[in-house]
């Protein structure tokens, strides 16, 4: 996407135009290149995901895709550490060199979750993020974590800073992850610009429809439990489920649900949020 922008650009520009042609396409192929070279790779990414994160397993009565920490930690000390190099590559990436949009939300998406993959491997081994090991506060949210060309972020300001209050798209947080049982699920895919749509409403709807972490109508008693994913962010949600009612309708299949969603005729309630490390070690 960001080559088809630069490659507009030459082709709307007046020099390219006439005798010049010749040499400017030369020059735009140039910037083509060099914008290809910049575009963040994800091969190592994916093979990380394929290995170490485990869909559909059982912990505490969650079915949560869960993650090998032990493995990784084991691993992460051999030369050919695939967690280690990709720490590297971010280290050495330039994320304002990213032009399309798409691509500049899926790169913070999956920095996020690396970063809080990242969280629990230099603390490990610990039973949450919210580890007294990790901050004495249980707050990690504020802790610088993850390099990325020169800067180091905290999880905070990826998602609220880079993604959130920069994007305002919602969805988001069905993407983004905490390593805890009560968060969406990491996904073992790769978030990519040309895909990203598609992939967030596949987050959100696959979120929405698990009872115990996300949405769970109980008509008959005239409440319903939402995650309190909708409660945190305040600036999108300022009145907590309330306000997230028509983004959740849009995931909902049963009509019958969906309007009794909009009539508000219930009393709005939160499941638990249980902090538990999403560990493969703890997985039946």
């Amino acid at each position: 996407m960001a080559a088809s922008k630069i490659r507009k650009r030459c082709l709307k520009s007046a020099a390219c135009i006439g005798i010049f042609s010749m040499l400017l396409s030369g020059i735009c192929l140039g910037i083509l290149t060099d914008a290809i070279a910049e575009t963040f790779a994800y091969s190592r990414y994916a093979e990380f995901l394929s290995r170490y994160v485990v869909p559909q397993k059982q912990i505490k009565g969650f079915t949560v895709n869960v993650v090998d920490y032990d493995s990784i930690q084991k691993n992460r000390e051999k030369p050919d550490s695939i967690y280690e190099k990709i720490l590297g590559q971010l280290a050495a990436f330039e994320p304002s060199t990213i032009q399309d949009m798409e691509d500049e939300i899926a790169f913070w998406i999956n920095a996020y979750n690396i970063g809080a993959i990242k969280m629990i491997i230099d603390h490990y081994p610990v039973d949450s993020i919210r580890s007294s090991k990790i901050n004495w506060l249980k707050n990690p949210w504020n802790k610088k974590i993850l390099k990325i060309g020169n800067n180091t972020y905290s999880l905070g300001q990826i998602e609220h800073e880079l993604l959130i209050e920069k994007y305002g798209d919602p969805l988001i947080h069905f993407a983004i992850v905490c390593a805890s049982l009560s968060c969406p699920d990491l996904s073992k895919q790769v978030y990519e610009g040309d895909q990203l749509v598609e992939q967030l409403e596949k987050q959100a709807y696959q979120f929405l429809q698990n009872k115990k972490i996300g949405l769970h109508i109980r008509r008959e008693q005239g409440e319903v439990f939402f995650s309190q994913i909708f409660k945190f962010d305040k600036k999108t949600f300022p009145n907590g489920a309330k306000d997230a009612i028509s983004l959740i309708t849009r995931f909902i299949d049963n009509e019958e649900d969906r309007k009794y969603l909009r009539s508000g005729n219930y009393e709005i309630r939160y499941l638990d949020y249980d902090w538990g490390l999403n560990t493969l070690q703890n997985a039946r």
